[in-house]
């Protein structure tokens, strides 16, 4: 099979996770995944709300419940930051909306860049668990708000092998379909828009079957006078499948259905490695790479025109090593 070639990623970045030196003590929270790895695919749009208006080092700040207002206020001195903050985000939310970005990675319990579960203290500085609420750093808040179709995480969850094998599945496949578009711009063809729902099927399939159907619809239905509209559908509809995590359930049923192009020629010893290693897999005792690696091997030996197109087989650059870990499927 020949190697496909990957689109440059396009991703918003807390700046302290690339490693640069902008947090409130001075240091950095460098992210590994992120500098050494990432980097090689994708080219990053650094953000630090808290540097740009407080300067580093700094006093922490928390998120406060004002006269039901959330406030961003460095405790030691009492300041109020909010202003200064939003003044920021707004302006470099402006900056991203013209980016026309695949996703964005974030800084965890940051007050400004949390993607989730940010402690909102009260103004007494006290803070009563599940009494009190929790949000959203203001700056990720406003930028979810303003670019919903946006994939986001932070790296702590990126940790967890399961959640980034299907982030950067997401990232590579919007980032292919931003590419489509781009080039359908310049030359709309109504054949290129089907080979790209053809190429990517198993990998839609692995996340939502019924919606995989419902944008097969929007594609048949698809004429040169109705085109743009349709593009707009699918791409409504590819944000909302690509929400749905890939469970091992969901690639076995791929794995076997990819198989059955070859059931006819693998010899009853192959039959019997893939069956008792697709098996494994579900059970977790091999990862998925083992799997998909066997039914290379068929593509390339019995050949599959159909199959050696699919965005399955290499949604991404192997040298990630997404699918080498038993963990990354649930």
């Amino acid at each position: 099979m020949k190697k496909p070639e990957f689109p440059r990623l396009r991703i918003a970045l807390s700046d302290c996770l690339y490693g640069s030196e902008c947090r409130y003590n001075g240091g950095h929270a460098q992210y590994d995944f992120v500098r050494y790895e990432l980097s090689k695919y994708a080219d990053f749009f650094r953000f630090c709300p808290e540097a740009a208006v407080m300067g580093t080092p700094r006093e922490t700040i928390r998120l406060v419940d004002v006269e039901n207002q959330i406030r961003v206020i460095g405790p030691k001195s009492g300041t109020d930051y909010t202003e200064g903050l939003q003044s920021y985000t707004d302006k470099k939310i402006d900056f991203l909306e013209k980016q026309n970005l695949d996703g964005a990675v974030v800084k965890s319990r940051s007050p400004s860049c949390g993607l989730e579960r940010i402690k909102v203290y009260r103004p007494t500085g006290e803070w009563f668990g599940s009494q009190d609420p929790m949000d959203q750093g203001l700056f990720t808040k406003n930028l979810q708000q303003r670019i919903p179709n946006l994939f986001v995480e932070e790296e702590g969850r990126l940790q967890d092998a399961w959640l980034r094998e299907n982030f950067m599945l997401n990232l590579f496949t919007k980032a292919r379909w931003r590419e489509f578009v781009e080039q359908m711009n310049e030359v709309p063809k109504i054949k290129a828009f089907q080979d790209f729902h053809r190429d990517h099927k198993y990998l839609l399939l692995s996340k939502d079957e019924q919606l995989y159907r419902e944008m097969g619809k929007i594609v048949a239905k698809t004429t040169k006078e109705n085109l743009t509209e349709q593009l707009e559908a699918y791409e409504k509809a590819l944000n909302i499948l690509l929400l749905e995590r890939a469970s091992k359930g969901k690639m076995v049923n791929v794995m076997q259905h990819m198989y059955g192009y070859f059931k006819d020629q693998v010899t009853p010893s192959e039959k019997a490695l893939f069956t008792e290693t697709l098996e494994e897999f579900r059970k977790g005792i091999v990862p998925f790479i083992s799997v998909m690696k066997l039914l290379e091997q068929f593509i390339n030996h019995y050949g599959s025109e159909y199959l050696e197109t699919q965005w399955v087989i290499h949604p991404y650059p192997s040298e990630l090593a997404l699918r080498s870990k038993t963990t990354a499927y649930r």
